[in-house]
């Protein structure tokens, strides 16, 4: 490689000359006079402007800022989004060093070398015809070979570069200039934990340099050792996660009963695929023996063994000392931890050698599969505990929380001397390693963006329909606190910081699972608000933000992070829409007046109205049953008071019936209780004809809820939305019959506005009259 190469813009030398000129000069002067080296970063990024407007031949001598010239070409799309950026950053820093006497900052320095060979790679890219020159791949700059340079390294790469997650530079000769941190530069481990204790909680067996709190964040994805669940192992990890829950208590409770009986007992643990059954049993295994070692566990024993069998035939195995013919006499023990709907074929079908009665009553009267909510249930056999009837979050009529997701993040987030995250981040702080992972880290220790965290996560259950379980949580808590970027954060750009932060992952990976694929939908910035509208209009008529920062954004950490973004001056219409993406998020996770008064309206009435009807509060129900009347009339049509059309719309006529509505809320049951852990996730409505026995179910979910309202808003379904709510729609004809059309029938002229009347006379006959 000749000498022009090792220039790091070498690449354009022949179509932008001026600007790889630029580029080397920043690159000489990064170690000695940073200053001035962030100005040649702004020359360059000057000529590689003035490069574009002439290749692309653009005549706009009005354009005569940087400012200008970024926005100019951004309107026209002939930059992309990040280039854009990368223009931004570099615009931004090259004025801090022009105005600013004592600006002197190397870090500034190396995030600018990195924009550079961006927006440089990019036009070479673009406008080059030169397909022979390889551009390569982009390294660190490196200072060159002078006698002072460990205590340059010592005193300003130390802070910039960390000691962690990125490439060591190295001098022409090969001879390692390492950033290392000696012994006694380190801060001795603080807190009133005894250091043996804490490096016994934490692991200290790790690599010079890689990060703890990251390798201890990394324990809780899907794709690590401890995802795997196994209802015979239990590691300390895990025990340290572990969050108490109510199907435990009830669990048990039922083993405590059943400790020193003698004759056999069959406990079913019915749920799907990752609720926790696995965990549950480890757990119980690991912690209280005394009770569930005389226990044979079968966790799916539709897959445990015999692979000559089918899941059926693999049950009557496990469950035959439960059949008809020997229970009576059995003494075995078994817990059987099996899907609901495996169990419902199992007890359904004809079996070959022996006949399972008994515990088929025994399920339905448990009523599993019913309407009606069943935790556990018991009789002289057998054991059922439903973990779809366990929810992960409580109802209270003043909004929806969870326990059990707020405690795994406690678990994880607590300041404690027990806690190997807390831990990890402070011997990370030691050790002199701060990267986003650090900052995400801090930020979501703030109590309020963990509580938000929480009920946009019950969001996702209740509009999205998600089972979400320990593990799924788990993994969900690691993307959004691990960046894809986890070099130091002084080498991350303004806008770095801003894409690799909670709020961003939080909303912005939805490939990642399909918990963040649901939280991209309820996202802060697709909402309409008149609060979102007057922060927009602040930004847009008042130059300097920082007061508007400081009202909004009320949480330290994530206030940094904005803190370069002081004026709508500083940035160009892409990187206002990212920072205003940002403020938005960030405020909607840290204020909690914003968040409060940029809620969806609907989903806080299902919610209210979902807790009314499982604690079946009479006067409340009242006012949601003549809400979903009013839909019903509205998505059918209706003439006139307490009619429904029969047919679809035509211009010569269309007949209605007259339609009484008779609800009924004999099948709630009433809770006084101010939580509550158990309870139906859709509200279920009852009418009747007149005979209380005979009972048309409406099953409400938040979908359904929140489309009824946008019908008594005005609006007209259409195909798509009838296919959506197929089982309103099928409702609907039910309930048809319950109206007067046998006896009487209303017959609409539309264009005359004209009623007649078909109805039976006190003969039984037919007359047809105008109303």
């Amino acid at each position: 490689m000749n000498t022009q190469q090792n220039d790091f813009l070498f690449f354009l030398n022949d179509i932008a000359p001026v600007a790889a000129l630029n580029a080397r000069k920043m690159e000489e002067l990064l170690f000695e006079d940073p200053a001035s080296s962030i100005v040649k970063a702004r020359l360059f990024a000057e000529e590689i402007l003035n490069g574009i407007f002439k290749i692309e031949e653009i005549d706009a001598p009005f354009l005569s800022s940087l400012h200008e010239k970024i926005s100019y070409l951004s309107r026209e799309d002939l930059i992309e989004r990040e280039l854009k950026q990368s223009l931004d950053i570099i615009r931004l820093s090259g004025n801090k060093a022009a105005h600013n006497g004592n600006f002197n900052d190397i870090t500034e320095a190396f995030k600018l070398h990195k924009e550079m060979y961006k927006v440089g790679v990019w036009f070479f890219e673009s406008y080059s015809s030169d397909h022979q020159t390889k551009v390569p791949l982009y390294e660190i700059p490196k200072p060159k070979p002078q006698e002072d340079i460990k205590e340059i390294i010592n005193k300003q790469l130390l802070e910039l570069l960390g000691t962690g997650n990125f490439p060591i530079p190295t001098d022409e000769k090969n001879q390692d200039i390492k950033v290392v941190v000696e012994k006694s530069q380190r801060a001795p481990f603080e807190g009133t934990v005894e250091k043996e204790e804490a490096q016994h909680i934490l692991n200290m067996d790790i690599e010079e340099g890689e990060s703890f709190l990251l390798r201890e964040l990394r324990r809780l994805k899907d794709s690590s050792q401890e995802a795997i669940e196994n209802a015979s192992q239990f590691s300390s990890f895990k025990d340290y996660l572990h969050v108490d829950r109510k199907i435990q208590m009830d669990l048990e409770a039922i083993l405590e009963r059943n400790k020193n009986r003698k004759e056999g007992n069959l406990i079913l643990l019915c749920g799907s695929v990752g609720d926790g059954k696995s965990h549950l049993l480890a757990y119980l295994k690991e912690k209280k023996p005394e009770l569930i070692n005389h226990y044979k566990i079968y966790n799916d024993a539709t897959e445990s063994f015999s692979p000559n069998k089918n899941a059926l035939e693999t049950l009557e195995e496990v469950l035959v000392s439960f059949s008809d013919e020997r229970i009576n006499e059995s003494e075995e023990k078994v817990i059987l931890a099996i899907n609901m709907g495996v169990l419902h074929n199992f007890i359904n079908v004809q079996h070959k050698e022996y006949t399972y009665n008994k515990l088929k009553k025994f399920v339905e009267q448990s009523d599993l599969f019913s309407q009606n909510i069943t935790t556990f249930y018991s009789n002289q056999y057998f054991d059922l505990l439903n973990f779809g009837d366990y929810h992960s979050y409580e109802l209270t009529e003043r909004g929806p929380k969870s326990y059990f997701y707020s405690s795994l993040l406690q678990r994880i987030l607590n300041p404690s001397d027990k806690n190997p995250f807390y831990l990890a981040l402070r011997e990370d702080g030691n050790r002199r390693i701060h990267s986003m992972v650090h900052e995400n880290y801090k930020f979501l220790q703030n109590e309020f963006v963990q509580e938000q965290v929480v009920q946009l996560i019950i969001q996702t259950i209740v509009k999205k329909k998600l089972v979400i379980s320990a593990r799924a949580f788990l993994n969900f808590v690691a993307d959004i606190l691990i960046p894809d970027e986890l070099a130091n954060i002084n080498r991350l750009s303004e806008f770095d910081i801003l894409n690799h932060s909670v709020p961003t992952l939080l909303f912005n990976r939805s490939e990642r699972s399909t918990i963040l694929f649901a939280l991209s939908h309820i996202d802060p910035i697709h909402r309409r608000s008149i609060h979102i509208d007057e922060l927009v209009i602040k930004l847009n008529t008042i130059n300097d933000w920082k007061p508007i920062l400081d009202g909004y954004v009320k949480d330290d950490t994530s206030k940094n992070w904005l803190a370069p973004f002081v004026s709508q001056n500083n940035l160009t219409d892409t990187s206002f829409n990212v920072f205003f993406e940002s403020l938005l998020r960030i405020t909607y996770l840290t204020n909690k007046q914003f968040a409060e008064n940029t809620i969806e309206p609907g989903y806080l009435d299902f919610l209210k109205n979902l807790y009314f009807f499982n604690a079946g509060s009479r006067r409340e129900i009242k006012g949601f049953y003549e809400e979903i009347k009013k839909a019903i009339f509205k998505w059918r049509g209706s003439p006139r008071r307490e009619h429904l059309y029969l047919d679809r719309a035509s211009d010569k006529y269309r007949l209605s019936q007259k339609l009484n509505l008779r609800p009924t809320i004999d099948h709630l049951k009433q809770n006084t209780n101010d939580v509550l852990e158990s309870f139906k996730s859709s509200i279920l409505l009852a009418y009747h004809d007149g005979n209380s026995e005979n009972k048309i179910f409406l099953d409400i979910d938040f979908p359904l809820y929140s489309l009824l309202n946008k019908v008594i808003d005005g609006y007209r379904p259409n195909k798509k939305d009838e296919e959506d709510a197929i089982r309103f729609v099928e409702f609907i004809e039910k309930i048809m019959d319950f109206g007067e059309k046998k006896d009487n029938i209303l017959v609409q002229f539309p264009k005359d506005n004209i009623f007649y009347v078909i109805k039976r006379d006190d003969f039984g006959a037919f007359i047809f009259e105008r109303e």
